[in-house]
């Protein structure tokens, strides 16, 4: 049995950025009308993808109260704009670029570090890797987790001796900071993070964790 919406229900609706509490039948069909105008759908595709017919969507739009509605087509007409505001939220994410969402201070060492220094780092930070810079920020290389805990484990007497120069692997994947944050989310399909280039010199880094945090 469907439930209609009377005035002893309240609904909340969080479409995008926008959350609003629904204490009428009015305000719920002022919602709708704006939010579908506000995302630049008509009423006829937020029909279609909904099996409705365009006549219902007007309805729903402007004489809410005299259809009154049962609560499950109120809930798929505004879960469909909902999700039309995530996809394009999406879309504004991956059309950033790399300076907007790196991180511009860089946790590093360099080749003449010793491994001492690394592992103090990967205890500090809890970082997978550790990118090796020289003294012009320009990049030589990358130190991974791993591989310091298997010479801290193995060999501890090497810690406070051994240089980074002599564990270096290769380098994390190398953007501009113009470079797209859709072309970066797929380097770090493989790869912990990569680095953010400007004129030869490291300006920032960027992990999956921030693209994540904009989501």
């Amino acid at each position: 049995m469907e439930t209609n919406i009377y005035n002893n229900y309240r609904i909340i609706i969080t479409i995008g950025n926008m959350a609003s509490a629904i204490d009428s039948l009015q305000s719920t069909s002022l919602k709708i009308r704006n939010t579908r105008k506000g995302l630049g759908i008509s009423q006829k595709e937020l029909a279609d993808r909904l099996g409705l017919s365009q006549s219902t969507i007007a309805r729903l739009e402007s004489d809410i109260e005299d259809l009154n509605p049962s609560y499950k087509n109120v809930y798929a007409v505004v879960s469909a704009l909902e999700a039309t505001a995530a996809r394009n939220s999406n879309s504004r994410i991956l059309e950033k670029t790399a300076a907007d969402i790196m991180h511009r201070k860089i946790v590093y060492v360099t080749p003449d570090d010793t491994i001492g220094r690394a592992v103090k780092i990967i205890k500090d930070y809890d970082f997978p890797q550790i990118p090796v810079l020289n003294r012009k920020l320009e990049e030589v290389g990358t130190v991974r987790q791993k591989r310091l805990l298997s010479i801290a484990t193995d060999y501890p007497e090497k810690i406070s001796t051994t240089k980074i120069r002599d564990i270096i692997e290769p380098s994390l994947p190398q953007v501009s900071k113009y470079t797209e944050v859709s072309k970066i989310k797929l380097m770090l399909d493989n790869f912990d993070a990569v680095l953010v280039m400007d004129k030869g010199k490291v300006v920032g880094i960027i992990t999956i964790y921030d693209i994540l945090k904009m989501v």
